[in-house]
């Protein structure tokens, strides 16, 4: 009986106005990873758009076809029949995740092929979850793609503060440090995509079809404590973050008191300083040294956080998301300190301002061949 519920949908998909529909969204698709040049969040986030709108025409394409008796009459119960669905989404969606995983791999070609896998499975889960929950609640077909599209869009558009700020929900967040895996944010999506599985069946508009089973409030349940958990970890590690005292490392006469990091992640930041600042003195410049004092912190109070704050001698670095501890597509910490090293002096002509910017440039340059305690990769050094 499953494979006959599984081939139903099946053959509804292989309908000449459904096939041309498939055919166009795989083209349009396929089109924008090739041909346009945009961020690697936008894109991302257009695919996972996909992955949501395949599974939207499953969950809703017996209504377009005149088929809903054929559903609704069934003996199937409604979280075994979002089930089935989910398998035809994952197979519609397969040659997508493939591509998703290829698109992570060409711009991530240094990050294991586990991460990757694994950032696309859970995000594709997601997004292939809250498709059918809208095609199970939502009757409007157009209304339902119309809330896909103001989710998805801004989200591949915004900054990484604000995916940040909302990561148990964002699918993206990830993508910001695939070396690094956020598992609070894949936890997060983990728990909304049983809560959208306990949801759609609870609230489906198809009568009966065992609403009254323990499935989809175990599911609920399930999801609530799995949030509930990653809300509670984080505030613990935030509180902890706060009481304890800084630790602190030297490399070369740079100092780094830290917290909420490894001293591993510390060193780096103390061998990127030291490394520019010396680079910085060998041409002459007079830099200005000071004492880095990082802390992590897993939520943030605003959508635009202060990540450095100068105080006296000491810059403080405030590491808010993972993507502030990649040193390459992450955040180019030597960009922004070398404002602090070198403070432009006032009442300089444009001509000696664009000398200081290009003098600046340099000893970037510089530092990168260098690359201090690794934290370049191979391709972004020698580009």
């Amino acid at each position: 009986m499953n494979g006959i519920i599984v081939r139903f949908w099946l053959q509804l998909l292989l309908r000449r106005e459904q096939a041309v529909t498939l055919l166009v969204s795989f083209s349009v698709v396929i089109l924008f990873n090739l041909i346009m040049n945009e961020g690697i969040a936008i894109t991302y986030s257009v695919n996972l758009l996909f992955v949501a709108f395949f599974s939207l025409q499953i969950a809703s394409i017996h209504n377009r076809n005149h088929t809903e008796p054929y559903i609704y009459i069934s003996v199937f119960p409604n979280y075994r029949l979002i089930t089935y669905q989910l398998y035809v989404s994952l197979i519609l969606s397969f040659p997508l995740l493939l591509m998703m995983v290829g698109l992570l791999w060409k711009s991530f070609a240094d990050v294991s092929l586990w991460n990757l896998v694994i950032i696309v499975f859970f995000t594709s889960f997601f997004s292939s979850m809250l498709g059918l929950l809208l095609g199970q609640v939502v009757k409007y077909h157009g209304l339902a793609f119309t809330f896909l599209i103001a989710f998805y869009l801004p989200i591949g558009l915004v900054s990484w503060s604000f995916n940040e700020k909302f990561r148990y929900i964002s699918p993206v967040v990830n993508i910001f440090n695939p070396y690094l895996i956020n598992w609070r944010n894949l936890f997060g999506l983990l728990g909304c995509s049983l809560l959208f599985y306990g949801l759609g069946t609870l609230l489906s508009s198809r009568r009966g079809g065992g609403k009254k089973s323990i499935i989809p409030w175990i599911s609920t349940v399930l999801a609530c404590s799995l949030l509930i958990g990653v809300w509670g970890y984080e505030r613990l590690f935030n509180e902890n973050v706060q009481t304890s005292s800084f630790q602190k490392i030297t490399v070369g006469q740079t100092q780094v008191e830290y917290k909420g990091i490894s001293s591993y992640q510390a060193k780096q930041f103390a061998a990127l300083f030291e490394t520019l600042y010396q680079v910085a003195k060998k041409k002459e410049t007079h830099p200005v040294r000071y004492t880095l004092q990082i802390t992590r912190m897993h939520s943030m109070s605003s959508f635009e956080p202060k990540i450095i704050v100068h105080h006296h001698n000491k810059l403080q670095i405030n590491i808010y998301s993972n993507k502030l501890l990649e040193f390459n597509r992450g955040m180019d910490w030597a960009s922004k300190w070398i404002d602090y090293i070198l403070p432009q002096t006032p009442h300089l002509s444009n001509e000696q301002v664009n000398a200081f910017k290009r003098l600046k440039n340099d000893i970037i340059m510089e530092v990168r061949e260098k690359n201090p305690g690794n934290v370049y990769t191979l391709q972004e050094s020698e580009s």
